[in-house]
C-alpha cells in the first residue's frame, strides 16, 4: 500500500524540460563509472564540435535507472527511509551483471553512451520503479528514458533540440574503441538538482543500494 502522497502542484515535467522552481528529485543512478571516464574523454573533441552541447563533467557521469517524479521535499523522512529499505531488499534479489558502455550516439537533445545488454539493466529498472510506486503515492515511479545510457552532453532548454545530428554521429563512429565493460554491483539513491537552463544535473548522495552477490 502506498504510504505517501506528493504535494499537489505542477504536473511533473517531461525528460529534458525545466523542473518547477525549487524542485529537486530523487533518482536511482548508476554512478560507479570510473572506467567510463576515459571513454567519455575520447569523445570530447567531437562533443566540442557539436554547437549547443554542454559536456557532462566526469564526476557527474551517470546512468539513470529510475526517478521519483515529484518534488523530493514532498516525501516525508519516514517514507524516504522506507523507500531505501525496499530498494535494498528488491535489489538484493538481482545478481551483479556485466554491462558494456558505449559506443556514443547522437540524440537530438544529448550525446550519450549506449549500454548493452539490456537484460540485467532492464530487470533493475523494473524492480526500482515497482518499489517507488509501492512506497510513494501518486504513480510517480518512472523508468530511465529509453534503453540504458550514460549522457556525455546535454543541450540547454534555451538552445533546444538539434535535429541535424548526422554529421556528429559520423564523427562519433570514428572514435575507437569508444566503449568499455563494467560489472554493476550496486546503484545509488540520490537527490538530483537541475540547473536553471536544464543542461546540468548534479546530486547529493542519499543511500547505497547494493545488488545481490
Amino acid at each position: 500500500m502506498n504510504t505517501s502522497a506528493p504535494t499537489p502542484g505542477s504536473k511533473p515535467p517531461a525528460s529534458g524540460q525545466r523542473w518547477p522552481e525549487g524542485w529537486t528529485k530523487l533518482h536511482v543512478y548508476l554512478t560507479d563509472l570510473d572506467q567510463v571516464k576515459a571513454v567519455a574523454e575520447s569523445y570530447r573533441d567531437v562533443i566540442d564540435q557539436a554547437e549547443g552541447d554542454r559536456p557532462v563533467p566526469h564526476e557527474w557521469l551517470h546512468a539513470t535507472v529510475a526517478s521519483v517524479e515529484c518534488d523530493a521535499a514532498a516525501i516525508a523522512e519516514p517514507v524516504r527511509q522506507r523507500l531505501i529499505e525496499r530498494l535494498r531488499e528488491s535489489a538484493a534479489q538481482i545478481p551483479a551483471f556485466p554491462l558494456t558502455i558505449g559506443p556514443a550516439l547522437a540524440a537530438t537533445g544529448a550525446i550519450m553512451l549506449d549500454t548493452f545488454p539490456g537484460n540485467g539493466f532492464d530487470r533493475l529498472v523494473a524492480a526500482c520503479v515497482e518499489v517507488i510506486d509501492e512506497v510513494v503515492d501518486g504513480n510517480v515511479g518512472r523508468p530511465s528514458g529509453g534503453p540504458g545510457h550514460v549522457s556525455l552532453s546535454y543541450r540547454s532548454d534555451d538552445v533546444g533540440a538539434d535535429t541535424q545530428r548526422g554529421a556528429i554521429q559520423n564523427r562519433l563512429r570514428d572514435v575507437r574503441p569508444g566503449r568499455t565493460e563494467i560489472t554493476v554491483t550496486g546503484v545509488d539513491l540520490v537527490r538530483v538538482i537541475q540547473s536553471a537552463d536544464a543542461a546540468t544535473y548534479t546530486w547529493e548522495h542519499v543511500a547505497r543500494i547494493p545488488l545481490g552477490a
